[in-house]
C-alpha cells in the first residue's frame, strides 16, 4: 500500500501544458488564431501553477484551505478535462489540511456510485468524485485514515511506454466490477501519451475522433481528448521521461474497456484493454 500512497507526490508529471517536441505532431496549416478561453479549473492543458493560483485565490476568499477549495472544484468539475489534474492537486496538499477533510472525504468516499442511489445528504455521488476522495485518504499515514478504509484494497497497476514503438507493456489488465483501481504509467519515451480508459467498442470512433482534434486548436486545449460520453476516464498527456497516475473506480458491468492513448496518429498502436470480470 505505501506504494499507493506515495503517488500522490509523482502526480504532478501527469500536467502537460507546456508543448514537447513530438515525432508524430499533427500539421499546422496556419497561425493559431482566437484561442479560446481557458478555464483553469476545468479545462486541460493549464500549468499546475495556474490551477493552484485559481485554487488559493478561492481558498483565500472563503477562508478555508486550499485542501478544501480543491475538494469542492473537484465536486463542481466531475466530468471536467481537469478533473484528474484537481485530483492531483488534493493529494499534494499539507497532511494537515487533508487530515482535517478527512471525515468529508469519508463520507463521500462510503457512498455507493450508483447514480440512482442518494447519500446521507440526498446528493448523488459520482465514480470520478468517489474515486478522488479515496485517493487523497490513502495519502494519509494509516494511522489517521478511518477504520472503514481497512476494507479498500486498490488495486495498483504499472504500465510502461516502450521508447520508439508507441505501445504499453504490458497493455492488458483484469480487475473486479466496482474495484478501486490505480494505474501507473511511466513514460520514458521521448514522446507525450495520454491514457484513456474508454466503453467497450468504442476504440476507432475515440481514435478517428482524437485524430480530427488534431486539426485544429481546440484539439491542444483539451490535450487530445474527444468530446464524448464513451469516454469514462482520462489520465492526461505525460511528458517524457516523468510518471502519470489515474485513480478510478471500474465500472460495475463486465466487458472489455478499451485503453487509448489519443495524441493523434497513436491510438491504432497504443491501445490495451481493461478486462472487467
Amino acid at each position: 500500500m505505501s506504494a499507493l500512497v506515495l503517488a500522490a507526490h509523482y502526480s504532478h508529471a501527469q500536467n502537460a501544458a507546456e508543448s514537447v517536441n513530438h515525432a508524430h505532431a499533427p500539421p499546422v496549416s496556419g497561425p493559431i488564431v482566437d484561442a479560446p478561453t481557458v478555464n483553469p479549473l476545468r479545462d486541460a492543458g493549464v500549468a499546475q501553477s495556474d490551477r493552484i493560483a485559481a485554487l488559493s485565490a478561492i481558498a483565500k476568499r472563503d477562508s478555508i484551505s486550499i485542501a478544501a477549495a480543491t475538494l469542492a472544484e473537484i465536486e463542481a468539475c466531475d466530468a471536467c478535462l481537469a478533473r484528474n489534474d484537481l485530483a492531483n492537486i488534493l493529494c499534494v496538499q499539507p497532511e494537515v489540511d487533508v487530515k482535517a477533510l478527512a471525515p468529508t472525504l469519508m463520507s463521500k468516499a462510503l457512498c455507493p456510485v450508483n447514480d440512482s442511489t442518494k447519500d446521507a445528504h440526498n446528493k448523488t455521488i459520482s465514480r470520478f468524485v468517489k474515486a478522488a476522495c479515496i485517493r487523497a485518504i490513502f495519502t494519509l499515514p494509516e494511522r489517521d485514515r478511518s477504520v472503514d478504509a481497512a476494507a479498500w484494497q486498490p488495486i495498483h497497476l504499472r504500465t510502461t511506454t516502450v521508447p520508439g514503438k508507441m505501445v504499453w507493456d504490458p497493455k492488458e489488465f483484469t480487475v473486479a466490477p466496482n474495484s478501486i483501481v490505480a494505474i501507473e504509467m511511466t513514460n520514458p519515451d521521448s514522446m507525450q501519451h495520454n491514457m484513456l480508459v474508454c466503453a467497450p467498442g468504442s476504440l476507432s470512433e475515440i481514435g478517428v475522433a482524437a485524430d480530427k482534434l488534431g486539426e485544429g486548436a481546440i484539439g491542444k486545449q483539451r490535450e487530445y481528448v474527444p468530446d464524448s460520453p464513451k469516454v469514462l476516464e482520462i489520465m492526461g498527456l505525460t511528458a517524457p521521461n516523468t510518471t502519470g497516475w489515474l485513480w478510478f473506480i471500474a465500472p460495475a458491468k463486465p466487458g472489455t474497456y478499451p485503453l487509448v492513448c489519443t495524441y493523434p496518429g497513436h491510438w491504432r498502436m497504443m491501445n490495451g484493454k481493461l478486462k472487467v470480470q
